[in-house]
């Protein structure tokens, strides 16, 4: 099973914005913050979709094995 982590990466902060059960349920929340959230819409292009596989460890030598969905995708 996976689940779709929602970020915004905007220079040193990132901010966690959510996990979902789908890709279409994070791309949904994403355009809300994107279009009415003050603080994110400001940066629309900092949001970052990742797919993660549950019950997985997500290290590997300090670098996370999940992946993220370009923006150019989104």
């Amino acid at each position: 099973m996976y689940v779709y982590q929602l970020t915004h990466v905007n220079g040193i902060s990132i901010k966690v914005i959510g996990y979902f059960g789908s890709w279409k349920k994070a791309r949904q929340v994403m355009k809300k913050y994107r279009s009415q959230v003050q603080g994110f819409k400001e940066f629309p292009r900092c949001f970052r979709i990742k797919k993660l596989l549950v019950n997985q460890d997500d290290f590997y030598y300090g670098y996370s094995k999940g992946k993220s969905v370009n923006e150019k995708t989104l």
